[in-house]
């Protein structure tokens, strides 16, 4: 019997993984924790410069390089990117740059 029982412990030794298997796997696992919660959940903060940008109209109204009609056409293209901003990234957060001391990704209107 006790040569059955040595036998049965070396091949259960062997289906144990050893602590450098465990430490791989355990990398893995956390890394891919990480970079999931990274994408899909945690917030983003993106800046939007709409006091620089209305200033920088203004002075081209002033001067008579374009209309009031061309004014309202660049502010409905700041909300278009705004919201499709939104729709498509549901974690990033979307605020004036006034706001921000630093370290948001700004989304430039052109």
């Amino acid at each position: 019997m006790t040569e059955n029982q040595g036998k049965a412990d070396r091949k259960k030794s062997k289906l144990t993984p050893s602590y450098i298997e465990v430490i791989v796997i355990v990398l893995i696992v956390v890394s891919g924790a990480i970079y999931g919660y990274d994408q899909y959940f945690a917030q983003k903060v993106k800046v939007v410069d709409i006091g620089g940008y209305l200033r920088q109209q203004k002075a081209l109204l002033a001067t008579g390089e374009i209309t009031g009609e061309d004014l309202k056409a660049g502010l409905d293209k700041i909300d278009r990117l705004v919201s499709q901003e939104a729709d498509q990234y549901k974690n990033h957060i979307i605020i004036l740059k006034e706001v921000v001391l630093k370290n948001g990704n700004e989304l430039k209107v052109k």
